[in-house]
């Protein structure tokens, strides 16, 4: 029987990066996944890949180094699905004039006028339009990272691990790769509390000739190659929500009576932003996108939180204890809390988790499991 060298838990954006770069290395890789290829919050998302303005700190410095990275990568990769015209960011609570103009991603202001010099199908707006974006097909692209690798549908219940393989529903690797997103993770974390935010997309069709993507508290994707225009919105946090994701969104009793409204709300929101004349709805996506109270992502080898306290002690008081000495559950690492930049993340954060892997390339702090241990364990100390 074979044996693969990984086997990874997920094929969304996480799972399938992982994946593609791990063959790159000439390793022997399988994937799998409960709903299919992109089946949950991945084959779900807009897919909007756009900088995160304002001044520079650690997350959206994170952000931008990672678009940067996807969208040329996605270029090389399937260049006919991507859609690079830009974004148009108008004002709103979070991110106002005064925050946007003082970004440190270059930009240019486009008023009202200028606005409707480019389309008269434009609404009364002004914003401020960024070069370096782009939207893509999710699912294209997610079959695209795993033509090479083995693929299962599978839904997986426990880890088995003996003798130095991990044996699952009869699936043999050397080493694990968690991509699970908001699915009950097959290993305890607790250190790492993943929150679902319920995201949907509406694709259109519209006569309306969208030059480029516009976002708000919304998206508004330029017209794709397909036709479509992909609408999207990330709407609720479940924060404080006793909830273990067992399915998709479109089957979970949670949203599956709830979403007319938010429907009506995303389509009334877009033609605040531009008229979409001959409006007809395609399809409909819902998908919980899974993110860390923090907001950043998360990779690196999985640490076994009761063995290492047990062993160390006094990290609960904060002895600072070099991360080689900690405990780690055998040959068994994590990428997850990509949030609602999937696409954003995924090929950035992959190649990363790889490069560390295979070649001990360090993880950046902000990002590693290590730092999301040490925080915990202090503070249920105190």
């Amino acid at each position: 029987m074979k044996i693969y060298d990984y086997l990874i838990i997920g094929a969304g954006s996480a799972g399938c990066s992982v994946a593609y770069f791990l063959h790159q290395e000439e390793k022997r890789v399988a994937i799998v996944d409960r709903e299919g290829i992109a089946g949950g919050a991945s084959g779900a998302a807009g897919a909007f890949l756009s900088p995160l303005p304002g001044k520079k700190n650690l997350y959206n410095s994170l952000v931008n180094d990672a678009l940067n990275f996807s969208i040329d990568f996605y270029k090389n990769l399937l260049p006919n699905i991507v859609e690079k015209k830009g974004v148009l960011r108008i004002p709103n609570n979070n991110f106002n004039k005064d925050k946007l103009a003082q970004s440190y991603i270059k930009y240019s202001y486009y008023d009202t006028q200028k606005l409707k010099n480019i389309s008269k199908n434009f609404m009364d707006i002004d914003g401020y339009f960024y070069e370096y974006a782009a939207v893509i097909e999710p699912t294209e692209i997610s079959k695209k990272l795993i033509e090479n690798c083995d693929f299962y549908k599978k839904d997986i219940k426990k880890l088995d691990f003996k003798d130095g393989i991990y044996n699952i529903d009869e699936i043999k690797a050397k080493n694990i790769i968690l991509a699970q997103g908001v699915s009950t993770s097959l290993v305890e974390i607790p250190y790492m509390k993943i929150s679902p935010i319920f995201g949907l997309r509406i694709d259109v069709k519209t006569t309306t000739k969208i030059p480029f993507n516009i976002h708000k508290s919304i998206s508004v994707s330029t017209n794709k190659q397909d036709g479509t225009v992909s609408i999207g919105a990330t709407h609720e946090r479940h924060d404080n929500a006793i909830l273990e994701c067992l399915t998709t969104c479109d089957k979970c009793p949670f949203y599956v009576n709830s979403e007319q409204g938010q429907i009506e709300t995303l389509l009334k929101q877009a033609q605040e932003l531009i008229k979409l004349e001959d409006l007809k709805v395609v399809k409909i996506y819902k998908g919980a996108r899974a993110t860390i109270k923090s907001y950043f992502p998360v990779i690196g080898k999985v640490i076994d939180y009761e063995k290492s306290l047990e062993k160390y002690p006094s990290i609960k008081n904060g002895t600072k204890i070099p991360p080689d000495s900690l405990e780690y559950f055998e040959n068994l690492y994590i990428i997850n809390a990509l949030g609602s930049r999937g696409f954003v993340f995924g090929p950035y954060l992959a190649k990363i988790l790889t490069q560390n892997i295979l070649h001990n390339t360090p993880i950046p702090k902000e990002i590693s499991t290590q730092k999301l241990f040490y925080k915990t364990a202090r503070a249920k100390a105190n």
